[in-house]
């Protein structure tokens, strides 16, 4: 016997004396059902260095016109979701690129955008997070490039857990991209110290959003 065939032995030997055992749920852990709590939600954001306001989806455009004046925001890129059609026809937005052709706007993208808008698919309350959906009509690099993701939520969207979240996706139905946001870029590779915006927008502004006036 050499050597391969030794390993192989083995192998087989512990599968035999330990063989894997299904996962199961418990039936009562998934009858409890977890709260949607905005305000844990909120908490979790700002934990993460998020910046969260709370308004509702007739005013956020407003507001984000005004704090994009006050904070030198003139370069936004969007993307053709629902959000990115509100901001595209808001009288006052400054200078806005719809992102619709990877070859031709890439390196403009790199180079020029300071914010990018994107409309939330939904938000998981118990981790503070946003989920998001890529698409041709809305770019996954729209959130991984520019310095500063502008997210719109809907309360209405809003799940108490990654279970719930996914559970809205019937089989055959997931999108082949969901981005799960729960704050700006961070990474702590160089001497164990954190540091945000390394690899990903430095700042991540939330609105979260009541339907309605």
């Amino acid at each position: 016997m050499n050597s391969r065939e030794r390993i192989l032995a083995r192998l087989r030997h512990g599968r035999a004396a330990s063989p894997a055992m299904p996962y199961e749920v418990s039936v009562r852990a998934a009858e409890v059902e977890t709260p949607v709590d905005i305000d844990t939600m909120i908490a979790a954001l700002e934990t993460a260095h998020a910046e969260v306001f709370r308004t509702t989806s007739a005013e956020w455009p407003d507001h984000l016109a005004r704090l994009a004046g006050e904070r030198g925001w003139t370069q936004w890129w969007i993307g053709q979701d629902e959000a990115g059609r509100i901001w595209q026809n808001h009288a006052s937005r400054p200078q806005t690129t719809l992102f619709n052709n990877w070859e031709r706007q890439k390196t403009a993208l790199f180079d020029e955008a300071q914010a990018a808008l994107s409309q939330a698919r939904g938000g998981i309350t118990e981790t503070g997070t946003l989920v998001v959906e890529s698409s041709p009509q809305v770019p996954r690099t729209l959130s991984l490039v520019p310095p500063v993701h502008i997210v719109v939520l809907d309360e209405a969207t809003l799940v108490a857990t990654l279970r719930d979240a996914l559970a809205q996706y019937g089989p055959g139905k997931m999108p082949t991209n969901l981005i799960f946001i729960s704050g700006p870029s961070k990474t702590a590779d160089i001497q164990q110290t954190l540091a945000y915006g390394a690899h990903g927008p430095r700042e991540l502004v939330v609105y979260l959003c009541k339907t309605g006036k």
